[in-house]
């Protein structure tokens, strides 16, 4: 959680700020988000589909009794396709605070969208984030793609539009070497 700390201290206007995230993490990005809603109301647009509310109004409740309160400055949307997610950052208005996007790249690797169409498509999220990012805060989350080396160019142009990038640092377990007698 030492890391959602530095980020949220951070995280500030005329900035688009990437995080880079395995999915298991999740429920650290909801743990985020509800120290967000305590001070005020965001936005969370969900390109993964990995918001759960329920895990969320949890984390909340060890923070207030206010719940619904909290809950209710909250505005989610869900994008399942890359076309849905680049409508709906085109139609985010700054009246709502800070914006999260949770695993924005997951919906450009539909394969049933070509590579040139899915890089057009997010040049477009690319514009629609840094107009918002002039307004108020904004963070955008990414995981690893689901098949390795799948639209890397993705990343990439996520990446050069960044004004800064936090990674994710995974532990990596120690590998036994067996012995075959013992």
């Amino acid at each position: 959680m030492e890391n959602m700390d530095n980020i949220l201290q951070n995280l500030a206007r005329n900035q688009i700020v990437v995080l880079e995230m395995p999915r298991s993490k999740e429920k650290d990005m909801l743990l985020f988000v509800s120290d967000l809603a305590c001070r005020g109301s965001l936005r969370v647009v969900d390109g993964g589909n990995h918001f759960n509310v329920l895990s969320l109004s949890r984390m909340i409740r060890r923070k207030t009794s206010q719940v619904k309160e909290v809950l209710n400055r909250i505005y989610i949307s869900r994008a399942f396709t890359c076309i849905q997610m680049e409508a709906m950052l085109r139609g985010l208005t700054p009246d709502r605070g800070p914006v999260i996007v949770i695993d924005l790249l997951h919906t450009f690797y539909d394969e049933s969208i070509d590579d040139q169409k899915s890089k057009h498509l997010l040049m477009n999220c690319v514009r629609h984030l840094k107009r918002l990012s002039h307004i108020l805060p904004l963070m955008v989350s990414i995981s690893p793609p689901p098949k390795l080396e799948m639209r890397p160019f993705l990343k990439t142009m996520l990446m050069e539009a960044a004004d800064s990038a936090w990674y994710w640092k995974v532990e990596q377990a120690s590998q036994l070497q067996l012995t075959l007698w013992e």
